[in-house]
């Protein structure tokens, strides 16, 4: 999270296993692979929000090897969603990430949010 919050997506790559799974929930399929999570995922976001701030909303709940938490992504549409011009609205929305830990690596990450409301803030 705080390799997102200074927007170095190459660094919040660094975290995920080589076989990282990322499941975003509003695009309905996984990322596999390191450089396909950093690239798809978290590259996408950084660029769409350059200046994003994604922080824990509650205390996680951690185990062993898993870590759930609810979160709150903000800041201002500036820069290409993928290939969708920016809009240039400010955006604020809450989830929560389930995520799976093998030797200090992510090796999956679940995102669940609501893109209805995303969208209708991006005007989309």
């Amino acid at each position: 999270m705080q390799a997102w919050n200074q927007h170095d997506a190459t660094k919040a790559g660094t975290y995920l296993a080589k076989n990282v799974e990322y499941y975003d929930v509003t695009v309905g399929t996984s990322q596999k692979g390191q450089v396909a999570a950093r690239d798809q995922v978290i590259k996408v976001f950084i660029d769409a929000v350059p200046n994003l701030k994604w922080q824990m909303t509650s205390a996680p709940i951690v185990s062993k090897d898993s870590i759930a938490f609810q979160w709150r992504f903000s800041g201002k549409n500036t820069g290409k969603w993928g290939t969708t011009p920016a809009t240039n609205k400010p955006i604020s929305f809450e989830g929560v990430s389930f995520v799976r830990v093998d030797h200090g690596k992510i090796t999956y990450q679940g995102d669940y949010y609501d893109a209805a409301n995303l969208n209708k803030q991006l005007g989309w």
